[in-house]
């Protein structure tokens, strides 16, 4: 969105929320937006603390500018000429304003109401901040000046990066407005909360106890997964491993450490590493869903539109690189979230089909996990405002995803092997390669394919078996179903028609090769072969040629 833009719609918001604010409470005419250039801000904005005063939000009773950013970084002259400049309110809990390549202005006033020297604590909720500054001059007229970024704690910098925090410190009766420079990589949309060094350390110790826990866990199931491959050698037990640490890998980098203190701020893709790992996770997630649809015998997995699909996660990377792709990234998040959601569906339909407790309940973890995951992108896409839950929703819910699916996975699978091999006791009494030989037979030779309406039970009285024995047969030795076997050979049949009658209706050839119907032949043609009778027919005769 340009910047102009940006600006008349936040000046209409204000503008509106003022008049209803002096139409329901006239009283209050003090709290709403004051545009002047007084070098102090209104008294109704002045946040007076004391020793007990609570963690407070402050975002609302902060002032920014969006014109005039010639100046940079803390310095005495830059109060001077700030104190000159237009400012607006921000409106809500949470600072939201666009980002400038120059960095942005803030600023608010504290009070100190008590008798003795007050120590606060100004912490941005947010991690991707490479620079903040904030500077004032004392009632003595002393400027004092602090600094917050990549660099601040090298303790804590080698494995969690510390939020942008400030110290301030109050005398008795003291009055100072703050100014407060951002240099942010991503548009500014998060609360600042002004809180005791206690309060600021209960959340950094939080932090460090998460990201352990989360850690831990992650360790854990590894492990466990790696074990599992090992033991049974499916590669199920590899790629979903893999995805949870992709996601625990894009999380770490939002929350834990900033990825432009490690690799550099000058790339505008490692900037907004978000979509680089969103990426990335896309990708493996279709790693995963192959995997699990191959163990439960699927064919979906084949398709090539679910490779492409897949590789479609390299759109996501390209959102910040590109105008283009950021103008119209609300229909990559729209085509790749419906098509993960939708083959999601097609590879766990068994899951969902077999209703049993275990199943039910790995679909509702997956299925929490996908739209907690959709939410923060589309807070991270920039259509949604912060929102605890969108932004931390995931981080949360990520150990028990990671303990849950990797139990139950195994669990389903175990389950699924042993009623294989009870069914297998169905087919004690049969001669099973006899059998085989003789459905080749009815399907090779005597083509009963060919028979309009073809049911199972048919081709079971023709064996001289029960229906069940004959779809266990299937199912094991031909690795699918009845109507999709039938229809197989039906479609190869056509295909040899197509080239033996080149003048013949389509429908004709699909009746003739058993269909029942155009619509189920066309249907089933494209499905096996990519394309439809007609252009199938056209490839043929051009090779011939």
């Amino acid at each position: 969105m340009k910047q102009s833009s940006y600006r008349i719609r936040n000046s209409f918001l204000s503008n509106i929320i003022f008049r209803f604010l002096i139409l329901f409470f006239l009283g209050a005419s003090a709290t709403g937006a004051n545009l002047s250039a007084a070098p102090i801000l209104p008294s109704a904005d002045v946040i007076r603390l004391s020793p007990s005063s609570p963690v407070e939000n402050i975002s609302s009773k902060m002032e920014y500018r969006y014109r005039g950013y010639q100046f940079r970084h803390c310095k005495p002259e830059t109060i001077s000429s700030l104190h000159q400049l237009e400012w607006h309110h921000n409106t809500g809990n949470v600072l939201r304003l666009k980002r400038s390549q120059s960095g942005n202005w803030l600023r608010f006033r504290l009070a100190n109401d008590g008798k003795e020297q007050l120590h606060r604590t100004l912490a941005l909720l947010w991690l991707n901040v490479p620079d903040a500054e904030l500077c004032s001059v004392d009632s003595k007229g002393n400027f004092e000046a602090g600094f917050a970024g990549y660099d601040l704690d090298p303790i804590w910098n080698d494995f969690i990066s510390p939020l942008p925090h400030f110290n301030i410190r109050l005398e008795p009766k003291e009055e100072r407005t703050f100014y407060l420079y951002v240099l942010s990589n991503e548009d500014i949309n998060y609360p600042v909360r002004l809180l005791s060094e206690d309060d600021y350390m209960v959340i950094v110790r939080l932090r460090s106890v998460l990201f352990l826990s989360v850690g831990f866990v992650l360790f854990l199931a590894f492990g466990y997964n790696l074990y599992l491959y090992f033991k049974s050698r499916k590669i199920l037990f590899l790629t979903l491993p893999l995805h949870l640490t992709a996601v625990a890998a894009t999380l770490y980098f939002l929350h834990g450490k900033e990825f432009a203190s490690i690799v550099g701020n000058e790339n505008n893709l490692f900037r907004h590493n978000y979509f680089l790992f969103l990426g990335i996770t896309h990708i493996v997630f279709f790693f995963y869903l192959a995997a699990w649809n191959k163990e439960n015998s699927g064919v979906v997995y084949r398709s090539p539109f679910f490779w492409l699909v897949c590789i479609a996660g390299i759109l996501y990377p390209l959102i910040p690189l590109y105008q283009f792709w950021y103008d119209h990234r609300i229909l990559v998040l729209v085509l790749n979230y419906g098509c993960m959601l939708f083959y999601f569906g097609k590879t766990h339909i068994s899951s969902i089909r077999n209703n049993t407790v275990y199943e039910m309940f790995f679909i509702s973890v997956w299925g929490i996990f996908l739209l907690l995951d959709l939410y923060k992108t589309i807070f991270h896409f920039d259509f949604y405002p912060y929102n605890r839950m969108a932004v931390f929703g995931v981080l949360y819910y990520l150990p028990p995803l990671t303990v849950f699916v990797s139990l139950l996975s195994r669990e389903i699978l175990r389950r699924k092997e042993e009623e294989g091999s009870n069914r297998k006791t169905h087919l004690s009494s049969l001669d099973i390669k006899d059998f085989v030989a003789k459905i080749e037979s009815l399907l090779e030779k005597e083509k009963i394919y060919l028979t309009k309406s073809l049911k199972e039970e048919h081709m079971a009285k023709e064996l001289g078996i029960t229906i069940h024995q004959l779809s266990e047969l299937i199912n094991t030795e031909f690795k699918t179903n009845f109507p999709s076997l039938i229809n197989q050979y039906r479609v190869e049949e056509a295909k040899v028609l197509l080239n033996e009658f080149p003048d013949e209706n389509t429908t004709e050839i699909g009746a003739k090769a058993g269909f029942s119907s155009r619509s189920a032949f066309y249907l089933e043609f494209k499905k096996l072969t990519g394309t439809n009778p007609n252009s199938y027919r056209k490839e043929s005769s051009g090779k011939r040629v």
